[in-house]
């Protein structure tokens, strides 16, 4: 994880269990040249608001997360995800 995976409040222990256990992951188009994003969607534990993350997956061997959040209902609307899954929404903690 980088820092800026940090910035919004969301625990490395968060982001580690976001990771395997998502109920959505969606390939992103990237920014930089060699980059495979993709978005991870789910709560970190049962019954808990739900968290984005984004990591890149360049290396299949290592996951270099940058980004993670509390979900945002627009990145739902945004993404047409509202028809296929009921998230728990929460303030962001920064």
């Amino acid at each position: 994880m980088i820092p800026s995976a940090r910035a919004h409040g969301i625990t490395d222990n968060e982001i580690r269990a976001v990771m395997p256990f998502y109920v959505a992951r969606i390939a992103l188009t990237p920014r930089m040249v060699g980059a495979q994003p993709f978005l991870y969607i789910t709560p970190a534990a049962d019954g808990e608001p739900w968290i984005e993350v984004i990591a890149d997956l360049r290396d299949p061997e290592v996951a270099v997360v940058f980004h993670a959040m509390m979900l945002r209902p627009a990145l739902v609307a945004n993404l047409e995800l509202d028809q296929f899954i009921t998230p728990i929404y929460s303030r962001q903690r920064r």
